[in-house]
């Protein structure tokens, strides 16, 4: 079943992610885009094309203060690169970037609609198979971005995304998307480096505490921002900037999302 799930989503793309990629998706950006405005205050309408909490909208009115250098995104733990934080930015505002995910068939699926929607324009992504790790992710993102910066950084590895964004040091993106084990809350909790994490989802929790990714990201010069609705997607902006952007605590996230 999950194969034949694989095969309708790769190969009936046009009509499984229809609603994401044309028509209505196009004119709900523009109203979103020419909603907003420049105080730093985010707006309480969510904007959710790829996402489902709210993280497309969070990323635009981020950048809409920070502003932009290359639009060029990394998504580390990519899925299918449509179920992505990031896809809005692709198909929608004219990003290239660089996924990388672990499994093989999830990113050739995405690979493969890529292209067939944008033909040689394809040729802005790269789609890396890779077990991340604290020793190879530098290398990867050195051989992928060819020591070109990126506006954006998103982790998601349902557990390592603290080790691996402390281990980061080639690339110093405007802001980074970072998962988070919300459950830990307001306390300090970094879990065990695993070697073997999965490479899928499950119920059981996993991730650093958002008080202790809140510090790291401190450590590397970053500020706590935003996160999507649920609180287990946290962001974060470089200081330098912030401009209208207004530093959140911990605890105002959390109590936004209680």
């Amino acid at each position: 079943m999950n194969r034949l799930k694989h095969l309708v989503k790769k190969y009936l793309w046009k009509q499984v992610f229809h609603h994401r990629i044309y028509g209505n998706a196009i004119k709900q950006n523009k109203d979103f885009i020419s909603g907003l405005d420049e105080t730093g205050t985010f707006s309480k309408k969510r904007l959710d094309i790829f996402t489902t909490a709210g993280e497309d909208g969070i990323l635009l009115e981020i950048f809409s203060n920070t502003g932009i250098v290359n639009k060029r995104f990394v998504d580390i733990g990519s899925n299918d690169c449509i179920n992505s934080n990031c896809a809005n930015l692709a198909f929608h505002h004219g990003w290239s970037g660089v996924f990388i995910d672990g499994n093989n068939d999830l990113l050739e699926r995405g690979k493969y609609i890529y292209s067939q929607h944008l033909g040689n324009a394809v040729s802005r992504f790269s789609f890396v198979h890779a077990i991340v790790t604290v020793n190879n992710i530098n290398k990867i993102l050195s051989n992928s971005l060819n020591r070109e910066e990126a506006d954006l950084l998103s982790i998601d590895l349902d557990g390592n995304d603290y080790f691996i964004w402390e281990k980061i040091t080639v690339i110093n993106p405007r802001v980074v998307v970072a998962e988070v084990q919300v459950e830990k809350g307001n306390t300090d909790f970094i879990p065990s480096y695993n070697n073997e994490f999965e490479l899928y989802e499950t119920n059981t929790p996993k991730g650093a505490s958002p008080l202790s990714m809140t510090k790291l990201a401190e450590a590397k010069g970053y500020k706590l921002v935003a996160a999507n609705k649920g609180c287990y997607n946290l962001f974060f902006v470089r200081k330098d900037c912030m401009n209208n952007l207004k530093e959140l605590s911990v605890e105002d996230v959390l109590k936004e999302n209680a």
